[in-house]
């Protein structure tokens, strides 16, 4: 993929066009970002923080099967605008959006959308750790759970206690004992992190 030019704007300036790309399709032919079909696509998209504007009008659409990158200066709105696309900003306290977010044209805001659905479908990876408020077990099984890969809890706690290993994390004893969301980790589990600590 070629990036020809790119004009400078940032997400929370306005419309914030889409560089132009050259890609090949299938036939081998070149097409430009115009071209391909749109995968997620953000019309309008205001976001408030408290009655405060943090986004203004932005308009972007996002290639199918492409690589999209979001340049600009810390506090331009980056990490706001990416919240907006799996809906995170609505675990925000005061915050507000407006406009249209869709993704292969079905508006994400939709009150009938599953947002568990949603977020299991477009993921994110931040820079810094983002836990959701829950305990380590928690978060670790969340995944796990929303995708059914295991309704079993002996069989979850092997999963975590595997996946907290790999990661390094069971020698965090002391705050893996009380993992569970009911405050006691399963015997198991606290066997394994009371030999790791």
């Amino acid at each position: 993929m070629n990036i020809q030019s790119m004009e400078p704007s940032t997400v929370g300036a306005g419309r914030t066009p889409t560089p132009p790309l050259l890609e090949k399709n299938r036939s081998g032919k070149h097409m430009d970002n115009e071209q391909m079909p749109t995968k997620m696509s953000a019309k309008g998209l205001d976001v408030f923080y408290n009655g405060k504007q943090a986004l203004f009008g932005v308009d972007l659409d996002i290639p199918e099967q492409a690589v999209t990158a979001l340049i600009g200066p810390s506090g331009c709105g980056k990490s706001t605008f990416l919240r907006c696309l799996n809906r995170m900003n609505d675990t925000i306290d005061g915050c507000d959006v407006k406009g249209d977010v869709t993704i292969d044209g079905q508006n994400i805001y939709d009150r009938e959308l599953d947002v568990v659905e949603l977020r299991a479908r477009i993921g994110m990876v931040f820079q810094k750790p983002n836990p959701f408020p829950k305990s380590i077990y928690e978060n670790v099984a969340y995944g796990p759970r929303i995708h059914g890969l295991s309704d079993d809890r002996q069989e979850l706690d092997e999963i975590v206690q595997t996946s907290l290993d790999r990661a390094g994390w069971m020698n965090l004893a002391p705050a893996f004992l009380a993992a569970s969301s009911n405050g006691s980790a399963s015997p198991a589990l606290s066997r394994s992190a009371r030999k790791l600590s």
